[in-house]
Protein backbone atom coordinates (compact mmCIF):
# COMPACT_ATOMS: atom_id res chain seq x y z
CA UNK A 1 0.00 0.00 0.00
CA UNK A 2 1.57 2.91 -0.88
CA UNK A 3 0.69 6.18 1.78
CA UNK A 4 -2.08 8.16 0.48
CA UNK A 5 0.79 11.55 0.56
CA UNK A 6 1.91 12.85 -2.82
CA UNK A 7 5.91 12.94 -2.81
CA UNK A 8 7.18 15.80 -2.20
CA UNK A 9 9.38 15.73 -5.16
CA UNK A 10 6.58 15.04 -7.20
CA UNK A 11 5.67 18.43 -8.55
CA UNK A 12 9.33 19.75 -9.95
CA UNK A 13 9.59 21.23 -13.42
CA UNK A 14 11.03 24.35 -15.31
CA UNK A 15 12.54 26.31 -13.34
CA UNK A 16 12.42 24.81 -9.75
CA UNK A 17 14.88 22.81 -7.67
CA UNK A 18 14.32 19.19 -7.89
CA UNK A 19 16.17 17.49 -5.08
CA UNK A 20 16.31 13.70 -4.96
CA UNK A 21 16.35 12.23 -1.53
CA UNK A 22 19.59 11.55 -2.12
CA UNK A 23 20.34 15.11 -2.39
CA UNK A 24 18.23 16.31 0.61
CA UNK A 25 20.70 13.32 2.56
CA UNK A 26 23.58 14.94 1.19
CA UNK A 27 22.65 18.45 2.07
CA UNK A 28 21.69 16.96 5.54
CA UNK A 29 25.21 15.60 6.69
CA UNK A 30 27.46 17.70 8.99
CA UNK A 31 29.15 20.47 7.58
CA UNK A 32 32.48 19.53 5.67
CA UNK A 33 34.03 21.09 2.69
CA UNK A 34 32.24 18.39 0.44
CA UNK A 35 28.62 19.47 1.08
CA UNK A 36 26.72 22.74 0.60
CA UNK A 37 27.30 24.16 3.86
CA UNK A 38 29.69 26.85 4.50
CA UNK A 39 31.14 28.79 7.30
CA UNK A 40 28.66 30.63 9.20
CA UNK A 41 28.14 33.82 7.42
CA UNK A 42 29.43 37.03 9.64
CA UNK A 43 26.28 38.27 9.57
CA UNK A 44 24.51 35.20 11.55
CA UNK A 45 27.72 35.18 13.95
CA UNK A 46 28.30 38.75 14.89
CA UNK A 47 25.05 40.55 14.46
CA UNK A 48 22.31 40.20 17.15
CA UNK A 49 19.41 42.58 16.85
CA UNK A 50 15.64 41.64 16.82
CA UNK A 51 12.48 42.70 14.63
CA UNK A 52 11.21 45.32 17.38
CA UNK A 53 14.86 47.10 17.57
CA UNK A 54 15.17 47.45 14.05
CA UNK A 55 11.14 48.77 13.75
CA UNK A 56 12.26 51.27 16.52
CA UNK A 57 15.08 52.40 14.98
CA UNK A 58 13.09 52.76 11.82
CA UNK A 59 10.33 55.11 12.78
CA UNK A 60 12.57 58.09 13.41
CA UNK A 61 13.56 58.08 9.76
CA UNK A 62 10.28 59.38 7.77
CA UNK A 63 11.54 58.37 4.00
CA UNK A 64 13.77 55.51 2.68
CA UNK A 65 15.06 54.05 -0.12
CA UNK A 66 15.31 50.19 -0.84
CA UNK A 67 16.00 48.14 -3.57
CA UNK A 68 12.58 45.78 -2.75
CA UNK A 69 9.67 45.87 -0.23
CA UNK A 70 8.37 42.71 0.50
CA UNK A 71 4.74 43.00 2.77
CA UNK A 72 3.91 39.51 4.63
CA UNK A 73 5.84 37.13 7.07
CA UNK A 74 4.29 34.39 5.99
CA UNK A 75 5.94 31.05 3.99
CA UNK A 76 5.53 33.18 0.89
CA UNK A 77 7.16 36.27 2.53
CA UNK A 78 9.85 34.11 3.91
CA UNK A 79 10.42 32.80 0.63
CA UNK A 80 10.43 36.36 -1.51
CA UNK A 81 13.02 37.81 1.25
CA UNK A 82 15.12 34.75 0.80
CA UNK A 83 15.30 34.81 -3.31
CA UNK A 84 15.85 38.31 -2.88
CA UNK A 85 18.78 38.14 -1.35
CA UNK A 86 20.36 35.94 -3.73
CA UNK A 87 18.91 37.60 -7.03
CA UNK A 88 19.97 41.49 -5.53
CA UNK A 89 23.37 40.24 -4.45
CA UNK A 90 24.08 43.83 -2.98
CA UNK A 91 20.56 45.25 -1.99
CA UNK A 92 18.19 46.68 0.95
CA UNK A 93 15.19 44.82 0.86
CA UNK A 94 12.97 46.04 3.37
CA UNK A 95 10.16 43.44 5.02
CA UNK A 96 7.24 44.36 6.75
CA UNK A 97 5.08 42.18 9.04
CA UNK A 98 3.32 42.63 12.12
CA UNK A 99 4.35 39.92 13.72
CA UNK A 100 7.48 38.10 12.37
CA UNK A 101 5.86 34.87 13.63
CA UNK A 102 5.67 32.69 10.85
CA UNK A 103 1.97 33.79 9.31
CA UNK A 104 -0.58 31.97 9.69
CA UNK A 105 0.37 29.04 9.82
CA UNK A 106 2.98 29.93 12.96
CA UNK A 107 0.34 32.05 14.49
CA UNK A 108 -2.87 29.90 14.06
CA UNK A 109 -2.80 26.58 12.40
CA UNK A 110 -0.15 25.26 14.43
CA UNK A 111 -2.34 22.34 16.44
CA UNK A 112 -3.35 21.08 12.53
CA UNK A 113 -2.19 18.29 10.91
CA UNK A 114 -0.71 19.09 7.50
CA UNK A 115 -1.49 18.62 4.18
CA UNK A 116 1.33 18.04 3.03
CA UNK A 117 3.99 16.03 3.29
CA UNK A 118 7.21 16.60 5.73
CA UNK A 119 9.41 16.42 3.07
CA UNK A 120 7.93 19.71 1.49
CA UNK A 121 9.16 21.51 4.50
CA UNK A 122 12.20 19.56 4.56
CA UNK A 123 12.86 21.06 0.77
CA UNK A 124 11.74 24.59 1.44
CA UNK A 125 14.58 25.21 4.15
CA UNK A 126 17.36 23.39 1.92
CA UNK A 127 16.26 25.26 -1.20
CA UNK A 128 18.10 28.95 -0.56
CA UNK A 129 21.76 28.81 0.34
CA UNK A 130 21.01 31.65 3.01
CA UNK A 131 18.12 29.38 4.30
CA UNK A 132 20.78 26.00 4.87
CA UNK A 133 23.14 28.84 6.42
CA UNK A 134 20.35 29.80 9.36
CA UNK A 135 19.29 26.06 9.58
CA UNK A 136 23.29 24.94 10.39
CA UNK A 137 23.73 28.17 12.50
CA UNK A 138 21.02 27.07 14.95
CA UNK A 139 21.49 25.25 18.16
CA UNK A 140 20.94 22.05 18.28
CA UNK A 141 18.48 19.98 18.56
CA UNK A 142 15.99 22.24 16.26
CA UNK A 143 12.97 21.71 14.30
CA UNK A 144 15.04 21.08 11.25
CA UNK A 145 16.63 18.49 12.95
CA UNK A 146 13.69 16.67 13.81
CA UNK A 147 12.34 17.13 10.25
CA UNK A 148 15.33 14.87 9.16
CA UNK A 149 13.82 11.92 11.43
CA UNK A 150 10.42 11.94 9.89
CA UNK A 151 9.02 10.32 7.32
CA UNK A 152 9.93 12.47 4.25
CA UNK A 153 6.54 11.37 2.23
CA UNK A 154 4.06 11.25 4.96
CA UNK A 155 2.28 14.31 6.61
CA UNK A 156 3.15 15.45 10.07
CA UNK A 157 1.62 17.54 12.68
CA UNK A 158 1.87 21.59 11.23
CA UNK A 159 3.65 23.20 13.71
CA UNK A 160 6.99 21.53 12.51
CA UNK A 161 6.34 24.01 9.60
CA UNK A 162 5.03 26.64 11.95
CA UNK A 163 8.43 26.08 13.63
CA UNK A 164 11.04 25.97 10.69
CA UNK A 165 9.99 29.30 9.24
CA UNK A 166 9.80 30.57 12.46
CA UNK A 167 13.27 29.80 12.71
CA UNK A 168 14.24 30.84 9.01
CA UNK A 169 12.52 34.35 9.68
CA UNK A 170 14.44 34.85 13.19
CA UNK A 171 17.47 34.10 11.36
CA UNK A 172 16.45 36.50 8.42
CA UNK A 173 15.51 39.66 10.03
CA UNK A 174 19.50 39.46 11.60
CA UNK A 175 20.61 39.66 7.92
CA UNK A 176 22.55 43.03 7.46
CA UNK A 177 20.51 43.55 3.72
CA UNK A 178 16.98 42.85 5.43
CA UNK A 179 15.46 45.65 7.77
CA UNK A 180 12.43 44.24 9.23
CA UNK A 181 9.79 46.78 10.11
CA UNK A 182 7.16 45.19 12.40
CA UNK A 183 3.91 47.44 11.33
CA UNK A 184 0.72 47.45 9.08
CA UNK A 185 1.50 49.05 5.24
CA UNK A 186 -1.82 51.33 4.55
CA UNK A 187 -1.27 52.73 1.14
CA UNK A 188 1.37 51.78 -1.86
CA UNK A 189 1.27 54.63 -4.48
CA UNK A 190 3.64 54.75 -7.77
CA UNK A 191 5.28 57.68 -8.89
CA UNK A 192 4.99 57.17 -13.23
CA UNK A 193 7.85 59.59 -13.68
CA UNK A 194 10.07 57.49 -11.46
CA UNK A 195 8.71 53.97 -11.75
CA UNK A 196 9.29 53.83 -7.66
CA UNK A 197 6.43 53.10 -5.13
CA UNK A 198 6.13 54.32 -2.40
CA UNK A 199 5.16 52.96 0.49
CA UNK A 200 2.96 54.23 3.30
CA UNK A 201 3.35 52.20 6.82
CA UNK A 202 2.46 52.72 10.32
CA UNK A 203 4.88 50.58 12.83
CA UNK A 204 3.52 49.02 15.94
CA UNK A 205 3.03 51.14 18.76
CA UNK A 206 3.04 50.98 22.37
CA UNK A 207 -1.05 51.83 23.60
CA UNK A 208 -1.25 55.44 24.00
CA UNK A 209 0.94 56.14 21.50
CA UNK A 210 -0.21 58.49 18.72
CA UNK A 211 1.00 55.66 15.36
CA UNK A 212 3.68 57.18 13.20
CA UNK A 213 3.46 56.62 9.56
CA UNK A 214 6.76 56.04 7.82
CA UNK A 215 7.44 55.83 4.25
CA UNK A 216 10.12 53.67 1.72
CA UNK A 217 10.21 53.66 -1.67
CA UNK A 218 11.38 50.90 -3.59
CA UNK A 219 11.12 49.94 -7.86
CA UNK A 220 9.59 46.08 -6.44
CA UNK A 221 6.98 45.37 -4.25
CA UNK A 222 5.45 42.36 -3.51
CA UNK A 223 2.90 41.12 -1.26
CA UNK A 224 2.31 38.43 0.23
CA UNK A 225 -0.39 38.91 2.88
CA UNK A 226 -2.21 35.86 3.10
CA UNK A 227 -5.65 34.81 2.91
CA UNK A 228 -8.51 34.57 5.67
CA UNK A 229 -11.40 31.99 5.75
CA UNK A 230 -14.55 33.11 3.84
CA UNK A 231 -17.96 33.93 5.71
CA UNK A 232 -21.05 34.97 3.97
CA UNK A 233 -24.65 36.22 5.52
CA UNK A 234 -26.52 33.42 7.37
CA UNK A 235 -30.60 32.91 7.37
CA UNK A 236 -30.89 34.01 11.08
CA UNK A 237 -28.55 35.48 13.61
CA UNK A 238 -26.20 33.45 15.55
CA UNK A 239 -22.88 33.89 17.49
CA UNK A 240 -19.53 32.61 15.02
CA UNK A 241 -17.31 30.32 15.97
CA UNK A 242 -14.00 31.22 14.20
CA UNK A 243 -12.78 28.84 11.95
CA UNK A 244 -9.26 29.65 13.92
CA UNK A 245 -10.63 28.75 16.73
CA UNK A 246 -12.19 25.35 15.69
CA UNK A 247 -8.86 24.76 14.24
CA UNK A 248 -7.49 24.87 17.58
CA UNK A 249 -8.42 22.07 19.60
CA UNK A 250 -6.81 23.77 22.91
CA UNK A 251 -8.65 27.36 21.86
CA UNK A 252 -11.53 25.29 21.70
CA UNK A 253 -11.97 23.51 24.85
CA UNK A 254 -11.43 26.85 26.79
CA UNK A 255 -14.14 28.31 24.79
CA UNK A 256 -16.82 25.92 25.23
CA UNK A 257 -18.48 25.16 29.15
CA UNK A 258 -17.83 21.36 29.80
CA UNK A 259 -21.02 21.04 31.74
CA UNK A 260 -23.61 22.58 29.92
CA UNK A 261 -25.28 21.96 26.64
CA UNK A 262 -23.97 23.43 23.78
CA UNK A 263 -24.73 22.78 19.96
CA UNK A 264 -22.30 23.71 17.25
CA UNK A 265 -23.26 24.28 13.37
CA UNK A 266 -20.36 22.94 11.03
CA UNK A 267 -21.19 24.39 6.88
CA UNK A 268 -18.63 22.65 4.79
CA UNK A 269 -17.17 19.59 3.70
CA UNK A 270 -13.78 19.94 3.01
CA UNK A 271 -10.43 19.59 4.76
CA UNK A 272 -10.90 22.47 7.22
CA UNK A 273 -14.83 21.43 7.77
CA UNK A 274 -13.41 17.60 8.39
CA UNK A 275 -10.92 18.84 10.59
CA UNK A 276 -13.29 21.09 12.85
CA UNK A 277 -15.64 18.40 13.07
CA UNK A 278 -13.04 15.89 14.13
CA UNK A 279 -12.18 18.61 16.78
CA UNK A 280 -15.84 19.21 17.81
CA UNK A 281 -16.44 15.15 18.38
CA UNK A 282 -13.68 14.59 20.04
CA UNK A 283 -14.13 17.09 22.71
CA UNK A 284 -17.43 15.88 22.97
CA UNK A 285 -16.81 12.51 23.57
CA UNK A 286 -14.22 12.97 25.98
CA UNK A 287 -14.27 16.10 27.86
CA UNK A 288 -17.44 18.11 26.62
CA UNK A 289 -20.60 15.29 27.14
CA UNK A 290 -23.27 17.78 26.21
CA UNK A 291 -21.93 19.37 22.73
CA UNK A 292 -23.82 18.36 19.75
CA UNK A 293 -22.79 19.21 16.47
CA UNK A 294 -24.87 19.49 13.45
CA UNK A 295 -22.98 19.18 9.85
CA UNK A 296 -24.37 20.88 7.06
CA UNK A 297 -22.80 19.85 4.02
CA UNK A 298 -23.47 19.98 0.02
CA UNK A 299 -23.03 16.08 -0.33
CA UNK A 300 -22.77 12.92 2.15
CA UNK A 301 -20.10 11.49 -0.47
CA UNK A 302 -16.60 13.40 -0.04
CA UNK A 303 -13.54 14.30 -2.31
CA UNK A 304 -10.62 12.15 -1.51
CA UNK A 305 -6.85 12.63 -3.05
CA UNK A 306 -6.16 9.61 -4.61
CA UNK A 307 -3.33 8.12 -6.77
CA UNK A 308 -3.95 7.13 -10.01
CA UNK A 309 -3.38 3.46 -10.71
CA UNK A 310 -1.68 3.64 -14.39
CA UNK A 311 0.95 6.44 -13.79
CA UNK A 312 0.61 6.94 -10.02
CA UNK A 313 -0.59 11.00 -10.56
CA UNK A 314 -2.54 12.50 -7.75
CA UNK A 315 -5.76 13.04 -7.96
CA UNK A 316 -8.21 15.64 -6.43
CA UNK A 317 -4.90 16.90 -4.67
CA UNK A 318 -6.50 20.76 -4.54
CA UNK A 319 -9.78 19.64 -3.52
CA UNK A 320 -9.67 16.12 -2.16
CA UNK A 321 -9.32 15.12 1.69
CA UNK A 322 -5.50 14.03 2.50
CA UNK A 323 -3.85 12.90 5.82
CA UNK A 324 -5.19 12.43 8.90
CA UNK A 325 -8.77 13.91 7.63
CA UNK A 326 -8.95 11.84 4.96
CA UNK A 327 -8.48 9.02 7.74
CA UNK A 328 -11.09 10.51 9.80
CA UNK A 329 -14.17 11.12 7.14
CA UNK A 330 -13.75 7.55 5.69
CA UNK A 331 -14.05 5.67 9.47
CA UNK A 332 -16.28 8.20 10.90
CA UNK A 333 -17.79 10.77 8.00
CA UNK A 334 -18.24 8.93 5.01
CA UNK A 335 -21.75 8.31 3.70
CA UNK A 336 -24.16 5.80 5.64
CA UNK A 337 -20.94 5.06 8.35
CA UNK A 338 -21.60 8.36 10.12
CA UNK A 339 -24.77 6.69 11.53
CA UNK A 340 -23.07 3.73 12.71
CA UNK A 341 -19.46 5.34 13.93
CA UNK A 342 -19.13 7.17 17.03
CA UNK A 343 -18.95 9.90 15.23
CA UNK A 344 -23.01 9.70 14.76
CA UNK A 345 -23.51 9.53 18.64
CA UNK A 346 -23.03 13.25 18.19
CA UNK A 347 -23.17 14.66 14.58
CA UNK A 348 -26.42 14.99 12.81
CA UNK A 349 -25.50 15.20 8.95
CA UNK A 350 -27.98 17.61 6.68
CA UNK A 351 -27.60 17.45 3.61
CA UNK A 352 -28.25 20.49 1.48
CA UNK A 353 -30.51 20.53 -1.97
CA UNK A 354 -28.68 19.11 -4.74
CA UNK A 355 -27.97 21.10 -8.01
CA UNK A 356 -27.13 19.50 -11.40
CA UNK A 357 -24.56 20.91 -13.25
CA UNK A 358 -26.82 22.64 -15.85
CA UNK A 359 -28.75 24.76 -13.12
CA UNK A 360 -25.59 25.28 -11.47
CA UNK A 361 -24.07 26.97 -14.31
CA UNK A 362 -26.75 29.17 -14.47
CA UNK A 363 -26.69 30.00 -11.15
CA UNK A 364 -24.66 32.57 -9.25
CA UNK A 365 -22.80 32.04 -5.94
CA UNK A 366 -24.77 34.18 -4.09
CA UNK A 367 -28.29 32.79 -5.63
CA UNK A 368 -27.05 29.20 -4.34
CA UNK A 369 -26.19 30.68 -1.24
CA UNK A 370 -29.63 32.25 -0.56
CA UNK A 371 -31.23 28.73 -1.59
CA UNK A 372 -29.08 26.67 0.54
CA UNK A 373 -30.04 29.43 3.49
CA UNK A 374 -33.37 28.83 3.20
CA UNK A 375 -32.93 24.88 3.74
CA UNK A 376 -30.67 25.31 6.59
CA UNK A 377 -33.05 27.69 8.60
CA UNK A 378 -34.92 25.20 10.51
CA UNK A 379 -32.44 22.96 11.63
CA UNK A 380 -30.37 26.22 12.88
CA UNK A 381 -33.08 26.63 15.80
CA UNK A 382 -31.00 25.73 18.75
CA UNK A 383 -27.95 26.45 17.39
CA UNK A 384 -25.17 28.39 20.00
CA UNK A 385 -22.17 28.35 17.80
CA UNK A 386 -21.92 28.39 13.70
CA UNK A 387 -18.58 27.78 12.25
CA UNK A 388 -18.50 28.28 7.95
CA UNK A 389 -15.84 26.18 6.39
CA UNK A 390 -16.00 27.07 3.04
CA UNK A 391 -13.02 28.68 1.74
CA UNK A 392 -10.76 31.47 2.04
CA UNK A 393 -10.50 34.90 0.51
CA UNK A 394 -7.65 37.54 -0.14
CA UNK A 395 -7.19 39.51 2.80
CA UNK A 396 -7.71 42.68 3.15
CA UNK A 397 -4.88 44.62 1.04
CA UNK A 398 -3.79 48.44 1.51
CA UNK A 399 -5.00 51.41 -0.99
CA UNK A 400 -2.85 50.64 -4.08
CA UNK A 401 -2.49 53.48 -6.31
CA UNK A 402 -0.77 52.38 -9.47
CA UNK A 403 -0.20 56.23 -10.79
CA UNK A 404 -1.30 55.27 -15.10
CA UNK A 405 -2.54 58.04 -16.37
CA UNK A 406 -0.01 59.77 -19.14
CA UNK A 407 -0.31 63.51 -17.10
CA UNK A 408 -0.64 61.90 -13.56
CA UNK A 409 1.25 62.95 -10.72
CA UNK A 410 3.24 61.26 -7.63
CA UNK A 411 -0.40 60.26 -6.04
CA UNK A 412 -1.18 58.61 -9.15
CA UNK A 413 -4.78 57.62 -10.63
CA UNK A 414 -6.46 54.78 -9.09
CA UNK A 415 -6.73 51.64 -11.37
CA UNK A 416 -7.81 48.20 -11.24
CA UNK A 417 -5.30 45.83 -11.36
CA UNK A 418 -5.32 42.08 -12.44
CA UNK A 419 -3.12 39.39 -10.93
CA UNK A 420 -1.62 37.05 -13.85
CA UNK A 421 -1.45 33.22 -11.74
CA UNK A 422 0.99 32.58 -14.43
CA UNK A 423 4.07 35.22 -13.49
CA UNK A 424 2.70 36.63 -10.43
CA UNK A 425 2.49 40.06 -11.74
CA UNK A 426 -0.36 43.03 -10.76
CA UNK A 427 -0.66 44.71 -13.36
CA UNK A 428 -3.67 47.37 -15.31
CA UNK A 429 -6.97 45.59 -16.46
CA UNK A 430 -6.84 47.65 -19.58
CA UNK A 431 -3.11 46.54 -20.28
CA UNK A 432 -0.91 44.35 -21.58
CA UNK A 433 -0.37 41.02 -19.33
CA UNK A 434 3.34 41.44 -20.32
CA UNK A 435 2.93 44.85 -18.48
CA UNK A 436 5.03 44.99 -15.59
CA UNK A 437 4.10 47.88 -12.63
CA UNK A 438 6.91 46.33 -10.35
CA UNK A 439 3.76 44.91 -8.00
CA UNK A 440 3.82 41.22 -7.75
CA UNK A 441 1.75 38.95 -5.43
CA UNK A 442 3.06 35.32 -4.34
CA UNK A 443 1.30 32.89 -1.41
CA UNK A 444 -1.88 32.14 -0.67
CA UNK A 445 -3.23 35.64 -1.15
CA UNK A 446 -1.67 35.76 -5.21
CA UNK A 447 -1.35 31.71 -5.92
CA UNK A 448 0.26 30.79 -8.94
CA UNK A 449 -2.31 28.94 -11.28
CA UNK A 450 -0.75 25.19 -12.01
CA UNK A 451 -2.27 22.91 -14.21
CA UNK A 452 -4.12 19.79 -12.27
CA UNK A 453 -3.88 16.17 -13.06
CA UNK A 454 -7.50 16.75 -14.05
CA UNK A 455 -6.35 19.03 -16.93
CA UNK A 456 -7.34 22.65 -15.73
CA UNK A 457 -5.56 25.31 -13.41
CA UNK A 458 -5.48 25.34 -9.80
CA UNK A 459 -4.38 27.50 -6.97
CA UNK A 460 -0.93 26.24 -6.24
CA UNK A 461 -0.95 26.82 -2.37
CA UNK A 462 1.31 25.01 0.23
CA UNK A 463 4.68 25.98 1.90
CA UNK A 464 6.83 24.30 -1.25
CA UNK A 465 4.23 25.09 -3.83
CA UNK A 466 5.27 28.86 -2.93
CA UNK A 467 8.65 28.52 -2.95
CA UNK A 468 9.27 26.43 -5.81
CA UNK A 469 7.19 29.53 -7.65
CA UNK A 470 8.99 32.41 -6.01
CA UNK A 471 12.05 30.57 -6.93
CA UNK A 472 11.09 30.23 -10.48
CA UNK A 473 9.79 34.39 -10.74
CA UNK A 474 12.36 36.13 -8.80
CA UNK A 475 14.89 36.58 -11.39
CA UNK A 476 12.09 37.43 -13.41
CA UNK A 477 10.53 39.97 -11.53
CA UNK A 478 13.89 41.65 -11.18
CA UNK A 479 14.68 42.04 -14.95
CA UNK A 480 11.36 42.86 -15.78
CA UNK A 481 10.71 45.26 -13.53
CA UNK A 482 14.13 46.95 -14.76
CA UNK A 483 12.66 46.98 -18.50
CA UNK A 484 8.90 47.66 -17.48
CA UNK A 485 7.47 44.77 -19.07
CA UNK A 486 8.07 40.50 -19.21
CA UNK A 487 9.59 39.71 -22.81
CA UNK A 488 8.03 37.52 -24.99
CA UNK A 489 10.94 34.83 -24.76
CA UNK A 490 9.58 34.48 -21.20
CA UNK A 491 6.11 34.46 -22.15
CA UNK A 492 6.92 31.52 -24.16
CA UNK A 493 9.29 29.92 -21.44
CA UNK A 494 6.68 29.66 -19.11
CA UNK A 495 3.99 28.30 -21.48
CA UNK A 496 6.57 25.62 -22.71
CA UNK A 497 7.29 24.53 -18.62
CA UNK A 498 3.41 24.36 -17.88
CA UNK A 499 3.02 21.89 -21.18
CA UNK A 500 5.93 19.93 -19.93
CA UNK A 501 4.64 20.02 -16.43
CA UNK A 502 1.40 18.49 -17.62
CA UNK A 503 3.24 15.72 -19.53
CA UNK A 504 5.25 14.46 -16.51
CA UNK A 505 2.19 13.71 -15.05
Amino acid sequence: MRPLTRSCCSHFRSGSLPLSRGAIRQLLRPSSPKTLYSPLPFWLVRRNHDAADASAASAHVHSQKADAIVVGGGAAGIAVVGNLLEVIPDGKIVWIDRAFEGGAIGQLYRELPSYSPAGDYLQYALNLRTFRDICDAAPQPNVFTALKDLDLDMTCPLYYAADLLTLISDGLIQHPRIEPILGNVTRAVRNPSTRNWRITLTPNHDLGEPPLSIHYTAPLVVYCTGSRPRATDLPIHLSRLTLETCLSPSRLARLLPTSEPRTVAVVGSGHAAVLALRNLFRLAAVSHRQLRIRWFTRTASLTYAAFRDDDGALLHEHDGLMGEAARFAKTMLEGERLATSGAGAYITRFVLPQVDEKEAAGMSEKAREIMEGDAMRPHLEGVDYVVQCIGFERARLPEVRPGLGPLAGPVGTARRLVFNGLTGSLFPSSGSRNEVLGLFGAGSAFPELELAVEGWRQPAVGVWKFMRFVHKMVPRWVTATKVGRFTRAEDRDLEEGRRRYHEYY
